[in-house]
């Protein structure tokens, strides 16, 4: 199926690397590594040994025309070059403590491999393509790139990135670089960017310092007004919880959001002459789904924010996403309306204060006897519209592929539903995932349903929630019998 690989091994420098750059974890990446890489003890896992850390995630580009591989190799190599976070690495001093290591290159020839003419193209084949996709980030480059070659005139692209230092906007600046630095390279020209006046390591010791600060204590204070008291946790199941143990099995499903419904959304929230955001609307809906899965009527989820208030942030991949926690408490007589606007309102709140780490407002919860132990959300949106299209590539035409594959999986994650959106061809497609145990396949057909209905309801400002729960399909429970 494939011809050994045409290209060298990846080297950028017959010299080690030097660390340049020293900074502590940003708060995502503080995140990410709590609950993902160090042992369930919190003991930091020895070399080589497996951990609950998410492959590095493969973005597939088909690219159809005349492709300058040369062209290609320099713009990869001057993006590793601008963006510090690419050439990141976790580490561990002495004392314990986690910091990112930034070194002066990286490993950054693209890896090429060749696919017979008679190969049928499918994620499985594309995926086989790369090296395996588990790192340790102490050690393993957290980007790559590998080229597959299809024809004279037919490649795939494999750009591969870890969550340890991008996030969703990450991506939308890494197309955008990379495109404008082929592009200069093939014309011989400079590449026309924004200047990055500051590094991602420069931007995680700021966040790092703001945590003490007095615009921190007042955002602790808005969310302990917020959040407190606690409430019962979101009962998906009548039957007993199963003891997390690190891992849980979960299935992903795809969901698309039809244009037409986006923007009854956009219209419903519009402001003046404003296109509304879609953010509060879909919160509200999806508030209407989780209130008729589970009866609650307070109901709280966390919403995934950028953290790019700062405007030196606009233009650095790196890991800045925060989580912020949406509560909407609902009533029977509230309408459509009534409901929208307190999603808005929450959203915006959460928009000022959000460069509070949620793992601060958790801890503070706690000290002020405003959390008793249960989750402060189990259920997440991360709603992407500010992403761009795929590569532009002069003289080729570059195409998106999807290699994310639905179906059962083990994923190291505690929440009950998580839903990963974002705005393509005016409408939202995207993947929900689930917790197994609580939603089999005819409860999430049932859900997607149900948004479906709860989406187009909020749009009609007069309804009110009884009328639009009314409407919804009953929920096939788990531990209820028929």
């Amino acid at each position: 199926m494939t011809h050994p690989a045409s290209s060298p091994p990846p080297q950028l420098s017959s010299s080690a690397p030097v660390i340049v750059e020293t900074a502590p974890l940003s708060p995502g990446q503080e995140r990410l590594i709590d609950a993902e890489f160090l042992r369930p003890d919190g003991g930091w896992p020895a070399p080589g040994e497996a951990t609950r850390l998410r492959p590095i995630d493969t973005a597939a580009i088909r690219i159809d025309g005349p492709l300058d591989r040369d062209a290609l190799q320099q713009s990869v190599s001057a993006l590793i070059r601008r963006q510090h976070a690419l050439r990141t690495r976790l580490h561990q001093l002495p004392n314990g403590t986690a910091v990112q290591l930034v070194a002066d290159h990286l490993p950054d020839t693209i890896t090429r491999s060749t696919l017979l003419a008679d190969t049928v193209v499918t994620p499985e084949v594309l995926a086989a393509q790369t090296p395996p996709t588990h790192v340790d980030p102490r050690t393993d480059p957290l980007f790559r790139a590998h080229l597959v070659r299809l024809g004279a005139e037919q490649h795939v692209l494999l750009l591969q990135i870890h969550h340890f230092v991008s996030d969703g906007w990450s991506i939308g600046v890494l197309y955008r670089d990379l495109s404008a630095l082929y592009n200069a390279a093939l014309s011989g020209r400079p590449a026309q960017l924004p200047p990055l006046p500051r590094t991602f390591a420069a931007l995680s010791r700021d966040m790092h310092r703001e945590r003490r600060s007095s615009e921190a204590e007042a955002s602790l204070a808005y969310w302990r007004q917020r959040l407190a008291p606690p409430r019962p946790p979101l009962a998906f199941t009548n039957e007993s919880a199963v003891p997390y143990t690190g891992l849980r099995r979960v299935d992903v499903v795809p969901v698309r959001v039809p244009p037409g419904v986006v923007n009854a959304l956009r219209a419903g929230a519009r402001t003046g002459h404003q296109r509304g955001p879609v953010a509060g609307p879909f919160l509200a809906a999806l508030a209407l789904v989780l209130h008729h899965q589970s009866s609650s009527t307070d109901i709280r989820i966390g919403m995934m924010i950028s953290n790019r208030a700062r405007p030196e942030a606009e233009h650095l991949i790196g890991y800045f996403v925060n989580t912020a926690v949406i509560r909407l408490r609902l009533h029977p007589d509230q309408t459509a309306a009534e409901l929208l606007g307190a999603a808005n309102a929450a959203v915006n709140g959460a928009l000022k204060h959000q460069a509070l780490p949620i793992q601060d407002v958790a801890a503070d919860l706690r000290r002020h006897a405003a959390a008793d132990g249960a989750p402060l959300y189990q259920v997440t949106v991360a709603l992407n519209t500010m992403r761009t299209g795929s590569l532009t590539l002069d003289g080729a035409d570059c195409l998106d592929l999807d290699l994310d594959r639905p179906g059962l999986r083990d994923a190291p994650t505690r929440i009950d539903q998580r839903w990963v959106l974002q705005e393509q061809d005016r409408g939202l497609v995207g993947t929900l995932t689930c917790q197994s145990a609580a939603f089999g396949p005819p409860r999430i057909r049932t859900c997607l349903d149900n948004l479906d209905r709860a989406l187009r309801s909020v749009a009609e400002p007069h309804r009110t929630l009884a009328e639009i729960t009314a409407s919804l399909q009953p929920d096939p429970r788990p531990g209820v019998c028929p």
